[in-house]
């Protein structure tokens, strides 16, 4: 993987996030049960299957569900274009990831959002899949994630580079995939 997922997995590690994690027998390191969703996977944690959030990213919906409907009505798109776009980067992630992969897990297991994940930093090989989700152009920053400011930099700068690069749904998907993600328009200036 590129050098700044690298780096960013570093910066992961270090932060208080990661530090403050309680460690178990087998340290921080899960196998991966299924990827769900872009930006929710499953992993075994003392013979329970434990449903984890990327931490500070959201991708697509890839099924019908409250956060569909929301983002439906927020961009005025119809629902199988939002679901193809959350299809292509549920897909992403399970070539990143597949089942029975270790994954090293950074953040508060005892922790949940409001959809009954956890909220975790989860690093495959030593390199970040939060930043590697951002960095391919399958998933956006969460603006309000509550991230070190550090990390969040690092992500949005990440964020910048796959929509200037066309990466990902960015390239496929460009515009659908900003309104989706609430970016505003580029300004064409006029010479």
């Amino acid at each position: 993987m590129n050098k700044n997922i690298l780096l960013l997995a570093g910066l992961i590690a270090c932060s208080p996030i990661a530090l403050g994690q309680e460690r178990g027998q087998e340290g921080n390191r899960y196998p991966l049960v299924a990827v769900e969703d872009g930006d929710t996977v499953t992993i075994r944690v003392a013979g329970e299957v434990k449903r984890l959030q990327l931490a500070g990213i959201d991708a697509p919906e890839d099924q019908p569900n409250p956060k569909l409907t929301r983002d439906l009505g927020r961009t005025g798109l119809d629902a199988e274009t939002l679901l193809a776009l959350g299809r292509a980067a549920t897909a992403h992630l399970r070539q990143l990831a597949q089942p029975g992969d270790t994954l090293t897990v950074m953040g508060d297991l005892g922790a949940s959002d409001r959809y009954g994940r956890t909220p975790v930093f989860i690093n495959k090989g030593g390199a970040s899949l939060n930043a590697a989700m951002v960095a391919d152009g399958y998933a956006v920053v969460l603006s309000r994630a509550s991230l070190p400011d550090e990390l969040k930099t690092e992500l949005t700068s990440l964020e910048q580079r796959a929509r200037d690069g066309k990466q990902g749904l960015w390239g496929a998907q460009g515009e659908v995939t900003r309104l989706w993600s609430g970016q505003p328009a580029k300004s064409i200036s006029r010479e």
